[in-house]
């Protein structure tokens, strides 16, 4: 859909006059968190969408399904075998990084989308795109990140979200809820997990005051 391209973790989207960041995502509440930036007529805005709005999936790659449009009917599938029928009214992207790896795949209920261009069409503003909040976490910061794995943990005050990076290649994505246990432990877990050996790869935490030996009470939780 042209109001919401995902370009692997790239940049998306044209350049926006006004930003907003959704956090709730009621219909009531959207259209609140419209008003409080008093838009002009006319003007473009770049939505990024957090909290219960979206989810993240990793697709896993497979030779017979190589093409864009098989790509996508597998990513769609595996938010269905996820999280159930409920998955197929949403609206999913995903875009294949290189040959031979895994994506990051991302799913917003399409009914939230169509809230969205409501609230701007009667504010009589357009949604230029709308950006899942851990992809503009990334490309915030993914000119500093240095070359091979590394954790990318986006934080706010009631979800984070764990992504496992390699090689432009999703690895492992995990969203939590407080609380549970302190981040250091749980990624040396989730490293434990994957088979990899000690010590951990270096980690990078955005969108919270905390370092990441500092942030705590973590509850994993369906991407």
């Amino acid at each position: 859909m042209s109001r919401w391209s995902l370009d692997s973790l790239s940049a998306i989207g044209r350049a926006s006059a006004f930003e907003l960041r959704l956090t709730d995502t009621q219909p009531e509440a959207i259209a609140r968190q419209f008003d409080a930036l008093a838009l002009p007529a006319g003007a473009r805005l770049r939505c990024i969408l957090a909290g219960d709005g979206v989810r993240y999936g990793i697709v896993p790659w497979r030779d017979a399904l190589s093409r864009p449009v098989q790509r996508q009917l597998l990513a769609e599938q595996c938010f269905v075998d996820a999280h159930g029928e409920a998955a197929r009214g949403w609206t999913v992207c995903q875009h294949a990084a290189r040959w031979g790896a895994a994506t990051l795949a991302c799913a917003i209920d399409t009914a939230l989308l169509d809230s969205i261009d409501a609230a701007a069409q009667a504010r009589r503003c357009t949604v230029a795109s709308v950006q899942p909040s851990l992809m503009a976490a990334y490309n915030q910061a993914r000119h500093g990140i240095a070359a091979g794995p590394h954790w990318f943990v986006e934080a706010d005050a009631r979800w984070t979200t764990l992504l496992l990076m390699d090689d432009a290649e999703a690895l492992q994505v995990k969203r939590l809820r407080s609380p549970a246990t302190d981040l250091t432990t749980l990624l040396e877990r989730e490293w434990f997990a994957l088979g990899m050996a000690p010590p951990l790869c270096p980690v990078v935490v955005m969108g919270s005051q905390r370092s990441a030996q500092a942030i705590v009470a973590l509850e994993a939780v369906p991407a």
